[in-house]
């Protein structure tokens, strides 16, 4: 296969790969950089059909105007990798960039090597720029409430290195070529050492398109996962993620013998609450005390809303006195009036129960629950622990 043959299939493969994605495209591809990566890969792809046509077409369109369209897409790129990321970048340096390539290709017309060498060097720092934040964001590019996902950690090492070697050929290229080794023909050539390098770039649009993709889908998947584990009121996890969390915590107790605490918690008065402000002044006080709750938490703990005015608390290797001193040390924090005009809630009650062994949720649950119900009958706004 000669050069001009595999710049075409590269020319399908990225105008292809684009046209579904703009027609798959929807509003999370903005926040993510999918609808830049489409734009940058069709103008990728564009530009190698031009390329392949170096010799046949006039030299402003396959020098001048090929040039252009490369700098647009590696700028383009170059900005979708920072939006995936939550990264700022700035365009004016983009723009210089693109109007210096395009200048060079255009004044060297058809003695494509000229033109070459220059981008190769360009590009090449641009995507040893890919690499390096690919690479140091690779385990936390996810939503801010979780963190990487092996998969997507490993998904993106791997387009790092991608452009990281992209990086490192595309300015040995361009030396090589400096150095006079290949003729300005060098696109015809049909053997010879450039045909591996393209071949490489072959590979590499199909690591870092498809990479690129699984990064998004990956990201989606555990966005959407954060929110069925989310309480759409209050930010905090949700029943289900309690289900998880617990099952988790009561096979890791079984095997280390460590107790674990849990922690019920219910708003006292509540109902009254409710009845008497309404329910938008319920809800907005719902917002608030788990704000409290969440700022108040120790290192160890998490916290859930249970259902209702009912909140839950699981305190990671506590014995009973570290539980009671948090489970009071929330109890304090909880009553003290909020600092607005808005009415709030005051006080709330706190069962405590530690994991023994033998324990299963239900179980555990059950003591929680009476030691709430002991707090709730003692006056209420107090911390009571079942044995």
């Amino acid at each position: 296969m000669d050069l001009r043959t595999l710049f075409l299939a590269q020319t399908a493969l990225l105008v292809t790969i684009a046209v579904m994605l703009w027609l798959a495209r929807g509003v999370a591809d903005e926040a993510n950089g999918l609808r830049c990566w489409t734009w940058g890969i069709a103008a990728e792809g564009l530009a190698y059909s031009l390329l392949a046509g170096a010799g046949h077409l006039p030299t402003w369109l396959s020098g001048g105007v090929a040039n252009a369209l490369g700098a647009l897409s590696v700028a383009l790129l170059f900005v979708a990798i920072r939006q995936f990321l939550g990264l700022r970048w700035r365009w004016p340096p983009l723009f210089l960039m693109g109007l210096a390539v395009t200048v060079v290709g255009t004044a060297f017309g058809g003695r494509y090597v000229g033109a070459t060498i220059f981008n190769g060097f360009v590009y090449g720092m641009l995507q040893l720029l890919n690499a390096h934040v690919l690479w140091r964001h690779r385990h936390s590019a996810a939503p801010a409430a979780a963190a990487a996902p092996d998969g997507l950690s490993r998904v993106q090492s791997l387009v790092a290195l991608a452009h990281l070697a992209m990086g490192l050929v595309l300015p040995a290229r361009a030396l090589f070529l400096a150095l006079g080794a290949a003729r300005p023909d060098y696109l015809d050539l049909h053997t010879g050492w450039q045909q591996p390098l393209f071949a490489f770039s072959f590979v590499y649009l199909v690591v870092c398109c498809l990479g690129f993709l699984l990064m998004c889908k990956m990201r989606a998947e555990q966005e959407v996962r954060e929110l069925a584990l989310t309480d759409g009121l209050t930010g905090l996890a949700n029943r289900r993620a309690l289900d998880e969390d617990m099952a988790q915590a009561l096979s890791g107790a079984a095997q280390s013998g460590r107790s674990f605490a849990v922690l019920m918690i219910d708003i006292d008065h509540f109902k009254a609450f409710n009845d008497q402000h309404g329910h938008r002044a319920g809800d907005a006080a719902l917002r608030q005390f788990a704000a409290r709750l969440r700022m108040q938490l120790p290192a160890q703990g998490r916290a859930y809303r249970y259902g209702g005015e009912e909140f839950t608390v699981m305190l990671a290797a506590a014995d009973a006195t570290q539980a009671l001193a948090q489970a009071e040390a929330l109890r304090a924090v909880l009553a003290t009036d909020l600092a607005s005009p808005e009415p709030g809630v005051r006080s709330a009650s706190i069962g405590v129960a530690l994991w023994q062994p033998g324990d299963h949720a239900d179980r555990l649950f059950g003591r929680a629950d009476r030691a709430l119900y002991r707090a709730k009958a003692g006056g209420r706004n107090r911390v009571e622990l079942q044995a």
